[in-house]
């Protein structure tokens, strides 16, 4: 087992965000090497130990991984890794959110829901230090852009913020639990985009715009505004899942045609 303990890094949310996140760790022990080809992964009862994470939550995370055929399950003997590419791992990140395909759908409708409501209530509550969070990631998804790093997960943090400048902590804490997921689906977003240079300006550009909206003390306003940020993403994430569904079927296509 690695060295440091990984359950601070698994923040509370549904099993579902537990079991994907549990999924990324494992996945990047392979890529990182601590387990390589051949070798034996630690038992359901050291995992559910090492990850403060429930039997099922596990459970589900090595079968997607069985699935993702990174592993073999060997009933009554363990599980142990298959011999695969470094770059068949790294493609593997696409899979594994192409199967939870319906949870970030359920969760982009769930955000326009609550994050209408946080933002109507932001524009009423917010205090002078919470518009100065929420100008400072903006300025650090700036700096992201200038030095061509990704903004997937500084993207989320804009809203996190939002949510801190509603003043009720259910919602702020509600919406931290799908930061996990919705980074992933900003990654991808990331990965497949055609012109990613003008994806990342238009992406702080239209988070500079709700920005302002919400500074106008109009909470119906910012409550469509929202909505429409959302929306505008949620097309894009429906595209990027469909290219990455369309190529996985290209790969398998061609492997059973190869074979």
């Amino acid at each position: 087992m690695p060295r440091e303990h990984s359950q601070s890094n698994l923040s509370a949310g549904p099993r579902e965000s537990l079991s994907t996140q549990t999924l990324d760790q494992l996945i990047g022990w392979l890529k990182d090497g601590t387990f390589k080809s051949g070798s034996k992964l630690p038992s359901q009862n050291e995992l559910v130990e090492y990850f403060g994470v429930s039997r099922t939550g596990i459970r589900e995370a090595l079968q997607m991984m069985a699935v993702l055929n990174l592993i073999e399950i060997k009933p009554g003997l363990g599980c142990f890794v298959k011999r695969v590419s470094p770059e068949y791992i790294i493609h593997a990140d696409v899979l594994s959110i192409l199967l939870e395909k319906e949870a970030v759908m359920d969760v982009i409708e769930t955000r326009k829901l609550v994050e209408s409501g946080i933002a109507a209530l932001a524009t009423e509550r917010a205090l002078p230090e919470d518009y100065w969070k929420m100008e400072d990631v903006l300025i650090a998804m700036d700096r992201c852009i200038q030095k061509n790093e990704s903004i997937a997960v500084i993207g989320t943090e804009f809203h996190c913020a939002l949510a801190e400048a509603s003043h009720n902590a259910v919602l702020a804490k509600l919406l931290r639990s799908f930061t996990q997921l919705m980074a992933k689906a900003g990654q991808l977003l990331e990965d497949s985009i055609e012109d990613l240079g003008e994806f990342k300006r238009h992406e702080l550009k239209s988070h500079r715009e709700l920005f302002e909206v919400v500074k106008q003390r109009d909470p119906e306003k910012s409550r469509q505004a929202m909505i429409d940020h959302i929306t505008y993403s949620e097309k894009l994430i429906v595209g990027a899942l469909k290219r990455a569904e369309e190529m996985e079927i290209s790969s398998l296509e061609a492997t059973n045609t190869a074979t």
